[in-house]
């Protein structure tokens, strides 16, 4: 199993710590090839708004030489997994900065047939609140790549370093991993037998029309066209 994991800080706190536990417990199931990428270490740069991802390719963008290894390792992966403590309500500066820099992969410019098949999985903790919006967020831009299953697991820490987390809670998530990771290691095994997620069908179907007509952008155009999607073609 190929795991590609974005964590949201250059911490090892709680966040990742579940990550580890998620990630020990994966390994009972099958082999594991892990690429893993911190932020900002990997990708220090905000979005400057350029639009040029959009207009002229993503490989034009000028942070190019940080977001094209995450997004290849993206598509590489068999399971997706973002993780972000809350910083804010919210996932942290640099992963919001990432996201920014991948909209161009999303279901309404160029999505890529090839995360289509793929597992996603979100992990969010806090010492607070925020755990309800920071995980949306980071779900909404797998269910945006078109990712076909995306679970999550959120804590609430009530500690700002692991070694401060209580012992219970500590058993909790180690348990929790434990089911999430066979959870997960059935649907990676199954992926292509998952139904296809309703709003991914409608999104495609709503953007296909869309591209048709589409003289503003000629680069999502093409590679609609390159797909066979606007001539009736359907990845799912």
């Amino acid at each position: 199993m190929k795991i590609t994991v974005i964590n949201g800080s250059m911490r090892h706190g709680s966040t990742w710590h579940c990550m580890e536990a998620v990630r020990q417990e994966l390994g009972k199931y099958d082999t594991v090839q892990m690429t893993e990428f911190f932020l900002p270490g990997d990708m220090p740069y905000f979005c400057s708004g350029c639009y040029s991802c959009f207009y002229n390719g993503e490989s034009t963008c000028p942070h190019a030489s940080a977001t094209e290894p995450i997004a290849r390792a993206i598509l590489e992966a068999d399971l997706v997994v973002l993780l972000s403590p809350v910083y804010g309500f919210d996932v942290s500066g640099q992963m919001k900065a990432l996201i920014d820099h991948l909209c161009y992969m999303w279901m309404s410019h160029r999505p890529d047939p090839r995360m289509f098949n793929k597992i996603g999985l979100t992990i969010t903790t806090t010492a607070g609140a925020g755990l309800a919006h920071t995980t949306k967020t980071l779900r909404n831009s797998l269910t945006f790549w078109g990712v076909k299953k995306t679970f999550s697991l959120k804590y609430r820490a009530a500690a700002t370093k692991w070694d401060e987390v209580p012992a219970k809670k500590q058993i909790k998530i180690r348990r929790d991993a434990a089911r999430s990771a066979a959870r997960i290691a059935r649907a990676v095994k199954n992926v292509k037998k998952l139904p296809n997620p309703l709003f991914r069908s409608f999104m495609f179907k709503m953007m296909a029309g869309a591209q048709k007509k589409n003289d503003w952008n000629p680069v999502d155009r093409k590679h609609w066209e390159s797909q066979g999607w606007l001539s009736g073609a359907r990845p799912f």
